[in-house]
């Protein structure tokens, strides 16, 4: 089953990469192949870090590689435990009080995104081939703009 277990989506349902195989898979493989807190884990073609990820939740050592700019930085953050969450919380609480600022300045209401705007007003949205690639409703004009 390719498919991330619910107990899995803290580490590995923010971000989806369709190349991605499931957590349970690389935790099945490193039973399988006996890897203990003795064993490097090497992984030429991290993509994202599923298999980093898995096998530093199990204090197995090892070492990804990858090509790809965006996958790379997707696991190198996936692999940050470092943050604050307190600061996190705070930062975000931040970021969404400028944003509500920002919306009143162009009077739309937060609150009732679509019930008050302005008859006038014009929201941002993807051109007809990159909303093609999204998955449909998947993401809202009001954010996006």
């Amino acid at each position: 089953m390719n498919r991330v277990d619910p107990g899995d989506r803290a580490f590995h349902e923010w971000y989806r990469f369709v190349l991605s195989f499931p957590p349970h898979l690389v935790r099945d493989y490193m039973t399988d192949f006996g890897l203990s807190a003795e064993s490097v884990l090497l992984d030429p073609f991290c993509g994202t870090g599923t298999t980093l990820v898995e096998a530093r939740l199990n204090g197995v050592a090892s070492v990804g590689l990858e090509a790809n700019p965006f996958a790379a930085f997707a696991s190198s953050v996936k692999l940050n435990w470092e943050p604050d969450p307190d600061a996190m919380h705070h930062t975000a609480h931040t970021i969404a009080r400028s944003a509500i600022e920002v919306l009143k300045e162009q009077n739309i209401d937060d609150c009732r995104p679509f019930a008050a705007l302005p008859a006038d007003i014009s929201l941002r949205a993807l051109d007809d081939e990159a909303n093609s690639l999204l998955l449909t409703g998947s993401i809202s004009p009001l954010p996006l703009h």
